[in-house]
């Protein structure tokens, strides 16, 4: 899974090898870097949950699902592989959260998608920007 941030990620690296870390450095063009940088909005990492919250208030959230919604777990692999989302009456799908912005547009638009996550942040994040993107047919489920 692709280390999102150390706020989310379950298990960051935080002791590298040296060796690889300038082997994949040697590859990578550092423009790129420089560009995103300069164009950036850091936020206090202190402050997301409060700022997604408050961006995302109309981003319907729900504890209980219908006979046309399906529950997403955008959780990373390992973590839905290792505490599935045991649900009853509905159909669960799993697709990571890095892979949902792509994968959304080919889902059935006649359902409603309830996104599912451990701590509700990145179901929100990522409710919003599918909502950005024009879908109405999401939300968010908190168990």
């Amino acid at each position: 899974m692709p280390e999102y941030c150390g706020v989310i990620s379950k298990s960051p690296t935080v002791k590298a090898i040296k060796a690889k870390i300038e082997a994949e450095e040697a590859k990578f063009d550092f423009t790129i870097l420089d560009r995103v940088v300069d164009e950036a909005v850091n936020i206090d990492i202190r402050q997301i949950a409060e700022q997604t919250q408050a961006q995302v208030a109309e981003v319907e959230t729900v504890a209980a699902f219908g006979t046309n919604d399906v529950i997403l777990d955008i959780r990373a692999p390992d973590e839905a592989d290792s505490q599935p989302l045991k649900l009853e009456d509905v159909t669960v799908e799993k697709i990571p959260f890095y892979k949902l912005g792509t994968a959304f547009s080919e889902l059935d638009k006649s359902k409603t998608y309830l996104l599912y996550c451990d701590r509700g942040v990145m179901s929100r994040l990522q409710a919003l920007y599918l909502i950005e993107q024009g879908h109405s047919n999401v939300k968010v489920y908190r168990a």
